[in-house]
């Protein structure tokens, strides 16, 4: 499912990494933190962190480390912020020497787990790297309650790079999303062709919030404003 992320990867920000939507979605999950007990300048780790793309927008407010699956997102990532601190990891049995004061999952990037026994595993690794009244926020992907099938249209218009997209989303079987994305990429006078599926859990509200409780932590807020895509579960590490 992941070993076509070098070819996303070389375009993935042209095509997905937009500062109209990127900064307003960072200044409410700041704000979400901040509301929650996080103070300014704590450690920040943003789970699933591709390229980098919500980076900029939280490093002026905190000590910010990303952690990503794909080497090769990583490597863009590092290229982009040389002063950050990135980890090669997998959200459902990451291991780092490090502990946190909040984390974030941004753009529905939970959903890569696919399984709800991944997702349980998942929250039992962030619990135990957040510090005692550490928040993690994480946003859904889609939840079973609101999934619908989908067409995604949408492309890229740079003097060095052009892309169009087309992105078909479905109900593949209970609980599980494919999404199959056609993108045709210009560049050099070249037009080339991708195509790639991949495979994305979909939860229901009852199963993110267990998920969090069943990791000990205590589920403080379901943001369900439009601000943050997808809206978002915010827990907390409360101390025993």
């Amino acid at each position: 499912m992941y070993s076509d992320f070098k070819t996303i990867s070389t375009y993935y920000d042209a095509l997905y990494v937009k500062d109209r939507e990127y900064a307003p979605e960072a200044a409410k999950v700041r704000e979400l933190l901040t509301r929650h007990g996080i103070p300014s300048q704590a450690d920040l780790l943003v789970l699933a962190c591709g390229t980098g793309g919500h980076i900029p927008y939280f490093t002026d407010h905190y000590r910010v480390s990303g952690l990503d699956l794909s080497e090769d997102m990583l490597d863009r990532a590092r290229k982009k912020f040389p002063d950050v601190k990135f980890y090669l990891g997998n959200l459902i049995d990451f291991q780092l020497e490090a502990d946190f004061d909040a984390m974030a999952c941004l753009y529905g990037s939970i959903g890569f787990v696919r399984t709800v026994g991944n997702l349980r595993a998942a929250m039992k690794r962030i619990a135990a790297h957040l510090r005692p009244n550490g928040l993690v926020l994480i946003t859904p992907w889609s939840t079973v309650e609101e999934f619908q099938d989908l067409i995604v249209v949408d492309a890229a218009d740079r003097p060095d790079l052009k892309i169009a997209r087309m992105e078909q989303v479905r109900l593949k079987e209970p609980k599980l999303v494919e999404v199959t994305f056609h993108h045709l990429l210009g560049k050099d006078n070249e037009v080339t062709y991708h195509k790639q599926s991949m495979e994305i859990g979909l939860f229901s509200r009852e199963e993110y919030a267990s998920a969090m409780t069943g990791a000990g932590l205590k589920v403080v807020e379901e943001y369900t404003g439009t601000d943050v895509r997808g809206g978002a579960y915010i827990g907390k590490r409360v101390p025993e």
